[in-house]
């Protein structure tokens, strides 16, 4: 699996550029995550994307936009994870977050993939620190875990192989990819960051 990208939670100049040439480049998922976004902005920023790419897309809220849009999934945080038995059985993709092993244990099962995070100190959340150790995740991944967990949090090109020793099934990338591109705007810079990530994740 590629690196999934994550939003950047605020919308950025060339940002619907930048995401079709991500898709253009090899993205296999997308995670839309846009905090502030009322139903009706998110869907119009939807659209921004090209279509072709719409079937890759995982929303992380006004989840009812997957079935209207013909999204790839829906992601759940501890925010709106009450709303999972609406689509335990539904036919799309379903994504969780958790933060230690104990709730990967707890929410994994009724997902198809789950991130855990941080791995590393985030990079978008100044002083967001790992509370568990590369080599106890490697122990759970390896022995008891029974859903692909993908890694977030700090991940760049100088780490990335790290999360593959580590057992991780993937990882997904935010602040190495936006950080940079929120103050340059410059598209052939992230496709350059993201294919690093990528390939030393390959």
């Amino acid at each position: 699996m590629r690196p999934i990208v994550i939003t950047h939670p605020s919308q950025l100049s060339n940002e619907f550029e930048a995401i079709n040439a991500l898709f253009e480049n090899g993205l296999e998922i997308l995670h839309v995550r846009k905090p502030d976004f009322n139903k009706e902005k998110l869907q119009q920023w939807i659209k921004s994307v090209d279509e072709r790419f719409h079937k890759h897309i995982m929303i992380h809220s006004h989840l009812s936009l997957v079935e209207e849009m013909n999204l790839k999934g829906v992601h759940f945080t501890s925010y709106n994870r009450h709303l999972l038995d609406k689509y335990i059985d539904c036919n799309y993709q379903k994504s969780t977050s958790t933060h230690s092993l104990d709730e990967l244990k707890q929410w994994g099962e009724h997902v198809d993939y789950a991130f855990l995070s941080p791995v590393f100190e985030s990079i978008s959340k100044k002083g967001y620190m790992p509370t568990i150790k590369l080599n106890a995740i490697h122990n759970f991944l390896d022995t008891k875990c029974k859903v692909p967990v993908i890694a977030l949090g700090g991940i760049d090109s100088h780490n990335a192989d790290k999360v593959k020793e580590a057992g991780f099934e993937g990882l997904a990338i935010l602040g190495s990819l936006w950080s940079e591109f929120e103050k340059d705007h410059n598209i052939n810079k992230l496709i350059r960051r993201y294919n690093e990530i990528a390939n030393k994740w390959s």
